[in-house]
């Protein structure tokens, strides 16, 4: 099974996340799911941008106070928009 062959099994065997904006024809998996499955989260996103997907963030929760400016600003979460295409097995496999 080449890298490519793994990780789309990776990917395709992993819940997806409930985005209602996300794209026609994609589907949002977690970064945290990948990493809990043991994957590679580099290599995955590095795979998805391969395969017409994408990486992105979730927006944080901020809370706020006046006159507080050192506090560190959180990140969201990451996550991969991933074209289902690129989820299906190649006809030739």
């Amino acid at each position: 099974m080449s890298d490519d062959d793994a990780i789309r099994t990776l990917l395709a065997g992993l819940p997806t996340a409930p985005f209602i904006w996300s794209p026609e024809g994609t589907v949002i998996v977690m970064e945290e799911k990948v990493v809990e499955a043991g994957g590679d989260p580099d290599a995955v996103a590095a795979w998805v941008q391969a395969n017409g997907g994408d990486l992105d963030r979730t927006l944080p929760v901020v809370a706020t106070r006046r006159g507080v400016t050192a506090i560190p600003k959180p990140k969201g979460k990451r996550y991969y928009v991933v074209p289902e295409t690129a989820l299906a097995v190649p006809s030739d496999a």
